[in-house]
């Protein structure tokens, strides 16, 4: 496995296609090999990181890597907000960088590079029930250069693949989960092990903007025994499971106003029943659309979270707009 460090190698065409991996998939193509370009989702989260020293800019109450939406970084766990730096707080760079790539990008440029190679993009705008995936089947065996998200490591199995290459693996710690490096661990080497068990030759390249990035580097050189007592550390020090109960109340409405109203008036009731501070309630006040609707979210960690949900059970079992997922 390599990493490249798109600081230092980047092509004109486009900023996420590096010319190493440019000259990589002119040799699989002179070879009649396929190539897959790989992204966490079809659309990523936006990051600020500096070109110079490689800060990438994170929550200074949770470290977790800020997003940017228009002219703020908004952190998607406590939501604490700042502006968007001119220059880098470590090194006073003024090269920031706001990095945010997704599929149909990465797909859009390929094409112009190469007008007469047969592209295919797997996401979730292509493939959402089981007659496109049959489609996508097909389609797949005619490509040459296949730009796919996660979905790959959970669904095809087919050979002639000479390079997997990883477009950007720092998008995806933008998740703002505890165990989002955990998850990135286990889809990379997930992604990794789908082909090297046909015993086929297939190279595996990750390009990062933050390549001295820890995990990166775990990952690259497969120090799987560092990451996980490195991430046992950590979720003891911060009280994360398996040191605690983490629990997610999540209410879905067609209405916005009436969403946020419902979610605050059940984190009235929690709060209420939470006297004594024992646990940690977070309502998060911006919701996620999906499908037309509104999502949003509290958040719960301490222990014996089931019992203290008693309150609200109520809700929980009339209300199916209303759901609890345990981590």
């Amino acid at each position: 496995m390599l990493l490249v460090n798109l600081n230092l190698d980047k092509s004109k065409i486009n900023k996420y296609l590096s010319n190493t991996l440019l000259t990589n998939i002119d040799i699989c193509l002179k070879n009649d090999k396929k190539i897959i370009l790989y992204l966490n989702k079809r659309w990523e989260y936006s990051s600020l990181i500096c070109e110079k020293c490689n800060h990438l800019y994170k929550c200074k109450y949770c470290d977790n890597s800020m997003s940017i939406h228009w002219e703020n970084m908004i952190c998607h766990i406590c939501n604490y907000t700042q502006k968007i730096e001119k220059k880098c707080e470590i090194c006073s760079s003024e090269n920031l960088q706001k990095v945010w790539v997704w599929t149909l990008q990465i797909e859009n440029s390929i094409k112009d590079l190469y007008p007469n190679i047969n592209v295919f993009r797997l996401d979730t705008d292509i493939v959402k029930n089981k007659t496109e995936k049959q489609n996508a089947l097909e389609n797949i065996k005619n490509a040459q250069i296949i730009i796919w998200t996660k979905m790959i490591t959970t669904w095809f199995d087919f050979k002639n693949i000479w390079l997997i290459w990883v477009i950007l693996l720092e998008q995806e710690l933008q998740i703002s989960k505890y165990n989002t490096s955990e998850k990135v661990y286990s889809n990379i080497k997930q992604l990794l092990w789908r082909w090297s068990r046909n015993w086929e030759k297939t190279e595996f390249i990750i390009q990062s903007f933050i390549s001295d990035n820890e995990l990166i580097k775990d990952i690259v050189y497969d120090n799987y025994k560092e990451f996980f007592i490195k991430t046992l550390k950590e979720r003891q020090l911060f009280n994360y499971p398996p040191f605690c109960e983490f629990a997610t109340l999540e209410y879905r409405s067609k209405d916005v106003d009436k969403g946020l109203k419902y979610i605050e008036k059940i984190k009235e009731t929690l709060d209420e029943n939470n006297k004594n501070n024992d646990f940690i309630i977070i309502l998060n006040p911006s919701y996620t659309k999906k499908y037309n609707q509104y999502y949003y979210k509290i958040l719960i960690k301490w222990n014996n979270i089931r019992h203290f949900l008693n309150i609200i059970k109520n809700n929980i079992f009339k209300d199916s707009n209303l759901i609890v997922i345990f981590e």
